[in-house]
């Protein structure tokens, strides 16, 4: 088995193209120069290190701050697939694709990684449903941003409830509803 160093150099080597790989829902709908998928990642667990802090009986905040940090490495490989797109056409099929690329991503490191992230998909622990949710705030935060800069076709993203998906965690629909009042737009619900 190869060292620790060189398993990290090759890890490295794999999750280099993230600040490369701008998120494509926003390319799609024309916003000139979108936050890549690393900064996204970055703004997810920086939202996730605040919560915990806020709600810190509610959640394991280094196993919330590793999900966070880890939720979307796979996409080194995979890149970013809008949601329609993926939950039209490839729901299952990505899901399998990126626990598969995270578990060869993760081999040779901690199992709890790769566990993680498949309790990532199934949303089966609070950290995991506290990640899911952040990952929707985060970008309806983004699109906030962006469309107070002037910037792309965003009018969709504020009528799907999926994009206000809190997963039951109040925390995470109080911000929801912030973002909402701040762009005057009412909350889309199921």
């Amino acid at each position: 088995m190869d060292s620790f160093e060189q398993r990290i150099l090759g890890f490295f080597e794999t999750i280099h193209p993230l600040d490369q790989v701008k998120r494509a829902g926003y390319i799609l709908r024309g916003v000139p120069e979108p936050e890549s998928v690393a900064a996204h990642s970055h703004f997810v667990a920086v939202l996730t290190l605040l919560v915990c802090d806020e709600y810190p009986a509610d959640f394991d905040r280094d196993k919330a701050i590793a999900l966070a940090l880890t939720h979307d490495l796979c996409e080194a490989q995979l890149m970013d697939i809008p949601m329609p797109v993926a939950d039209a056409h490839l729901k299952e099929a990505k899901d399998v694709a990126e626990q598969a690329i995270t578990e060869k991503l993760f081999a040779g490191f901690d199992e709890k990684y790769a566990h993680y992230h498949q309790e990532f998909l199934d949303a089966s622990t609070p950290e995991a449903q506290l990640i899911r949710g952040l990952d929707k705030v985060q970008m309806m935060l983004k699109i906030l941003m962006y469309q107070q800069e002037g910037k792309g076709r965003l009018k969709e993203f504020w009528l799907n409830p999926k994009n206000f998906n809190d997963f039951g965690i109040e925390g995470v629909s109080k911000i929801f509803d912030a973002i909402c009042d701040a762009a005057g737009k009412p909350r889309p619900r199921d």
